[in-house]
């Protein structure tokens, strides 16, 4: 079976999967112009989910599952690994349904259908060196009762192979211990159709949401405050671009200082960004070199027409859509305005700055470094920020308070992880959640996940995986190798 790969940035993404391919029989004319191989409502057995273990004869040719040649690549029938299926001649080989008879003669052979393909060693439970654990225990309801390494056979967990141990060489062992072919070949049939690959590789391209962070730090004078040994300027500079340095590889990054000299006197322009490095991936370089360690010097709090300028240069020249943007606001003080620098009456502009940035698709996370904030404020600037009423009638959203500098780190830190989302963007669809997720293989960083409490497919929507609980945090501290199989019927193909 072929792999597929696609590459954004630093994470590797592959998914594979498989369509059953089967030969289509020819159909002869027989006597009386009917045709000899027409049988009402025939399907032939394997063409549909589950055909191969649910005890029915769904073609009428007195063999059942495993029994049937239809079934002859399918996983749950291949005890010695999954070999290609032989080539049909006329559907069952020499003989096999109807070959073209004329009109009133008789009926000429089918083709006989090539040689299935190497399986694996035909190992099990009992004669695998070593097991998986879970072997021969039961699961009456399927493949999701029995442990990573085992499948599902006949009411009892087993399995065909271990990691170096079972598959035939074209085989690898996946997840729930079966034999997957890297290619399955079957023969080729004689004068009905051609056999042909087991399964057909099915193509995906996933992607994962980048978000767009552009810290808008605030440049008051009050940042040159003792903060647990240090000015907040410096601790505010470590935490950043320590997180920047970390994890600019999953996310588009950018910084921007504030303040203002005297309101809209000295100089006449308010607000001032004397620090401004534009959105963009890998960009810890360019932001180490022009944020400054030491405090460059700043005086008022501008905060509202900070946000409302930042907003219009983010407009004038957005980022790619592939993640939402954010703004993380980290400030010291109650806000000012340009128009009145002193005293610090700029609360109500600073949260219409706020509300208006939501409204254009920017939302606002704020972020206290120490206590001077009234608590009161920073709640209206965390709920207008991404939406809520200023009053909390429709809930509160979080804000983060940094008293030393380990808990600014650990906020920054926080805000950031929030921004990172753990769903991965498919380019096709599941078709059978349930087979998908029970029969998966499905990797982060080369480690199998478990379906549900690893990954599942997001509820109510059947393009997207979604990972949780620790697989999550993996995937969120930094750039990760992700990869996926999926049996054949578990995604649709067009």
């Amino acid at each position: 079976m072929g792999v597929a790969m696609g590459r954004f940035f630093e994470s590797v993404w592959v998914i594979a999967a498989c369509a059953a391919c089967l030969g289509i029989a020819v159909i002869g004319v027989g006597c009386g112009g009917e045709s000899t191989g027409e049988r009402a409502g025939l399907r032939f057995e394997g063409t549909e989910p589950g055909d191969c273990s649910d005890d029915a004869d769904n073609d009428a040719d007195g063999l059942f599952d495993c029994d049937d040649s239809g079934c002859s690549g399918a996983s749950v029938c291949s005890d010695g690994g999954v070999g290609g299926a032989g080539g049909f001649g006329g559907m069952m080989g020499s003989g096999g349904m109807v070959g073209g008879g004329g009109t009133g003669g008789m009926a000429g052979s089918g083709g006989v259908g090539g040689a299935a393909g190497t399986g694996g060693t035909m190992l099990d439970c009992s004669s695998l060196t070593n097991p998986p654990p879970g072997c021969d225990e039961l699961c009456p309801s399927g493949d999701s009762e029995c442990e990573l390494g085992t499948f599902c056979l006949n009411g009892v967990c087993s399995a065909q192979c271990v990691a170096g141990e079972g598959c035939a060489e074209g085989s690898t062992c996946n997840s729930r211990g079966r034999c997957v072919p890297d290619i399955g070949t079957g023969g080729t049939g004689g004068t009905g159709n051609t056999g042909g690959s087991s399964c057909q590789s099915v193509q995906i391209t996933p992607t994962r949401s980048i978000p767009n962070v552009m810290f808008l730090v605030d440049q008051s004078g009050s940042m040159t405050a003792n903060f647990g040994g240090e000015e907040r300027w410096t601790a505010a500079h470590t935490a950043i671009t320590l997180i920047v340095s970390e994890l600019d590889s999953i996310v588009r990054f950018g910084l921007t200082t504030y303040q203002s000299a005297g309101g809209g006197s000295t100089p006449a322009q308010c607000p001032i960004f004397d620090t401004q490095v534009d959105f963009a991936m890998d960009n810890f370089g360019a932001i180490n070199m022009s944020y400054p360690v030491n405090f460059p010097g700043g005086e008022d709090t501008p905060t509202g027409d900070s946000i409302d300028v930042l907003v219009n240069l983010i407009q004038a020249d957005p980022p790619p859509a592939e993640g939402p943007t954010i703004i993380v606001l980290a400030t010291d003080g109650e806000p000012d305005t340009c128009e009145v620098p002193d005293p610090q009456n700029g609360q109500a502009e600073a949260v219409a700055a706020a509300s208006a940035a939501h409204a254009a698709e920017v939302d606002v996370l704020v972020l206290s470094i120490g206590s001077d904030v009234s608590q009161n404020h920073l709640q209206e600037m965390a709920n207008v920020g991404v939406g809520l009423a200023a009053n909390g009638s429709g809930g509160d959203a979080p804000f983060w308070v940094g008293s030393d500098p380990q808990g600014l780190d650990d906020a920054f830190r926080e805000i950031i992880s929030a921004s990172i989302s753990c769903e991965v963007q498919m380019d096709k669809q599941f078709d059978v959640v349930v087979k998908a997720c029970d029969e998966g293989d499905v990797r982060l960083n080369g480690t199998p996940l478990s379906c549900p409490s690893e990954w599942r497919v997001k509820p109510g929507v059947d393009d997207v995986i979604e990972l949780v609980s620790s697989a999550c945090d993996t995937f969120k501290s930094g750039a990760s190798t992700f990869t996926a199989e999926f049996p054949c019927g578990a995604i649709i193909v067009e």
